[in-house]
């Protein structure tokens, strides 16, 4: 099976909003929901530094998503794609080496107390609505006290989802900055989300209809262009996939944190991709799949450390595909999903 499909917009694509962030010769505070072209933004911009012989250094908080704005860089500027890493195990060169400029994406993950040592100047990307970790981040308010002078570029427009994904994302997820203003300029249409409900018990189980139903959408849909991600809660719900789906589907790839497991991060992305919610957030995949999503009322806020940011950023990562599993109707969701039974 193919690896992962790495697209980077063309810069001549970029909306004028973007552009005016790209161009902006002071540092920049970048703030918009999911798929509105953040990472686009900093990844433009750390390669336009350096083909102006200027040396950037690009900074995200997981070794996913670091794999693949790298791996867009590449393609681009290849001394740029040798200066992106992951923010935690890049911390001590952010305080002893001097940048023209370091780019954090992501920087709501991030301790207040993080930046106060950087010794170059910071451009970032943040939002609220995608803290996955409250107790180590900076919302946007704070960043703006910590960085005053950082010019504020707020992007609007979502360009990853379809119009039916955001419509469903604004109804199961109320907390959400989604604005009908937000999903009236969303230009892509397609299917509702599939809410497919099924009869097992325990969502520690991995029922046969369930596997039978996720192995017919990959079969369905792989193609050498086709992102396909399963997106779970933990690590355990992670291995659990990993085992049912194993002998069933050729070639896949798979991560959670573990430092034993994967002592360098994410290793590889291949175009079937099982991971965590946290492990997600950055990427994009034209399909999600979500089992047992019924479960999102139960455990968010429970010491399960989950909440509802980790759905949300999960659904949001689907470009066009959204399929949700559950063992029993959800009727909050009715008029945004297509409800069928397996």
């Amino acid at each position: 099976m193919p690896g992962y499909y790495f697209n980077l917009p063309p810069i001549t694509a970029l909306t004028r909003a973007q552009q005016a962030a790209l161009n902006e010769t002071e540092q920049i505070a970048l703030s918009g929901g999911p798929g509105t072209g953040k990472s686009v933004v900093s990844m433009w911009r750390h390669i336009s530094n350096y083909r102006q012989g200027n040396r950037s250094l690009l900074l995200t908080y997981t070794t996913t998503l670091k794999r693949y704005l790298e791996a867009c860089c590449r393609g681009n500027q290849a001394e740029a794609a040798q200066n992106v890493g992951t923010s935690l195990r890049n911390r001590i060169l952010t305080q002893t080496r001097r940048f023209s400029e370091v780019i954090i994406d992501e920087a709501q993950d991030l301790e207040a107390n993080y930046f106060s040592a950087i010794c170059s100047p910071v451009s970032y990307g943040a939002d609220d609505s995608q803290i996955l970790y409250p107790e180590h981040s900076t919302r946007q308010s704070e960043l703006e006290e910590l960085f005053p002078d950082n010019v504020s570029y707020v992007l609007d427009r979502n360009f990853r989802c379809t119009k039916e994904i955001m419509q469903f994302a604004r109804q199961a997820f109320s907390r959400a900055a989604i604005s009908l203003n937000m999903i009236n300029n969303i230009d892509r249409h397609g299917d509702k989300p599939s809410l497919l409900i099924g009869s097992w018990v325990s969502w520690e189980d991995t029922p046969s209809d369930e596997i039978s139903a996720i192995l017919q959408i990959i079969n369905d849909l792989r193609n050498d262009t086709e992102n396909i991600a399963i997106l779970l809660p933990w690590k355990n719900s992670v291995q659990r996939y990993v085992f049912a789906l194993n002998d069933h589907v050729d070639d896949f790839s798979f991560y959670y944190e573990d430092r034993h497991r994967f002592p360098e991060g994410c290793p590889l992305l291949k175009n079937v991709h099982i991971t965590t919610f946290k492990s997600a957030k950055g990427l994009e995949f034209d399909t999600v799949i979500v089992p047992d999503f019924n479960i999102m009322p139960s455990i968010v806020g429970r010491h399960y450390n989950v909440d509802w940011q980790d759905f949300y950023v999960g659904c949001t990562r689907a470009r066009s595909n959204l399929f949700l599993f559950s063992n029993n109707n959800l009727p909050s969701l009715n008029g945004v999903v297509e409800i069928s039974r397996i």
